[in-house]
């Protein structure tokens, strides 16, 4: 199928504080020593527990506890009067406070573009991205994609859903934990594992287990950063060596704490954490967790159709990879499918080819803002 160049992106708004609320992160050498390896139960347990006593020393009831993070953080989110910050942030335990902060990602445009929102069920394409990185290739591993986003459309047609391990920020207890309200998460996991069948589109390592892990709630993608943490936590806890997570947010103001929630994620599991540099051509620096650079840690630039650099995509260090990122076609909510832009959509092209296993390139962006510019994501065929 053809592209449509279109000029809609995904982007974040600025953050704004959520009052009196604060995510408080312990020092390694005060906690990790007692925590077991593997016992995801007995840590999270450990980690409410000096919570609460450290909320309790600083007459703070429990109630204000919000949420623990035991497996990338050693920490929680509480609720703490301003009068009782300093005390805490000088606690011998504490290794740093950062408050709390909420979002929104906003509806997607109901602007759709040419032949925009489609139902296909007679006939399959494979998107100009997909062709471009070298796919689509059939995913026969072990190995899972954690889309860190908005949810998955749970029961839509042209994917495989992993409900299993779905986690839900806001609303854990449904039977449709993980479901996307949005349509962004959605999107994203067309591109990295659509199915290989007669209908929609192809992904990257077509038919691969995604699974939903919602940070973002409702039809305006509404976030928080404890919201966020929570997610990757849960990555952290479950996932496993060779696993990748999308992390298509990678545009939002910076936060030690998400940073280096992903950081430790990777490391401490090697998990790949595949991440959106964000739209407001920018340098990758400024803008958390997009400046994170690791290991096993791949930020993500935009190219178009012609290999020319998106003018939207943030540029320059930590990023590794560029990939389609313009006008791509994939799965939306309803079973439908739709186009949309933004570095969202090249980071899980770059999400797909890591699940296969190492990632090559073949060229670079054109009319790249620096030098030297980015390569662009490819695996040959065969391999």
């Amino acid at each position: 199928m053809d592209p449509v160049l279109t000029q809609e992106v995904f982007s974040f708004a600025q953050t704004q504080p959520v009052e009196d609320q604060y995510i408080v992160v312990l020092k390694e050498e005060k906690v990790s020593g007692r925590l077991i390896d593997g016992n995801v139960d007995f840590n999270e347990a450990l980690m409410r527990r000096e919570a609460v006593d450290l909320l309790t020393k600083y007459r703070i009831s429990e109630t204000n506890l919000e949420r623990v993070y035991s497996s990338v953080l050693n920490g929680f989110c509480a609720i703490i009067d301003k009068n009782k910050l300093e005390e805490i942030k000088n606690d011998p335990m504490v290794k740093y406070v950062e408050q709390d902060r909420k979002g929104r990602l906003g509806k997607l445009s109901e602007k759709v573009p040419v032949k925009g929102e489609t139902d296909i069920v007679s006939t399959q394409v494979i998107p100009w991205g997909i062709k471009r990185v070298g796919g689509p290739f059939v995913y026969t591993g072990k190995n899972c994609v954690y889309v860190i986003d908005t949810g998955i459309q749970l029961d839509h047609p042209d994917l495989n859903v992993a409900k299993n391990k779905a986690f839900d920020a806001y609303s854990d207890t449904s039977e449709k934990r993980g479901n996307d309200e949005h349509g962004h998460g959605t999107h994203v996991a067309g591109i990295i594992g659509a199915k290989d069948n007669l209908f929609g589109v192809v992904g990257v390592a077509a038919g691969a287990p995604i699974i939903p892990v919602k940070i973002f709630f409702g039809p305006y993608a509404e976030y928080t950063y404890s919201g966020m943490l929570a997610g990757i936590d849960h990555v952290g806890k479950v996932g496993k060596k060779g696993d990748v997570a999308n992390l298509s947010f990678g545009g939002f103001d910076r936060s030690r704490a998400v940073d280096d929630a992903v950081l430790n994620a990777s490391n401490s599991k090697g998990i790949w954490m595949v991440i959106a540099s964000g739209n407001s051509r920018l340098p990758a620096t400024s803008f958390s967790p997009a400046r994170v650079n690791g290991e096993y840690t791949i930020t993500v630039s935009a190219i178009d159709a012609l290999d020319r650099f998106a003018w939207f995509s943030h540029y320059g260090p930590p990023i590794k990879f560029a990939a389609p990122g313009v006008s791509v076609f994939s799965t939306t909510l309803g079973g439908k499918y739709r186009y949309e832009s933004g570095t969202s959509m090249a980071a899980p092209h770059v999400s797909g080819l890591r699940l296969l296993g190492e990632i090559q390139s073949n060229g670079n962006a054109l009319n790249y803002p620096i030098t030297p510019a980015d390569p662009i994501a490819f695996r040959p065929a065969g391999k």
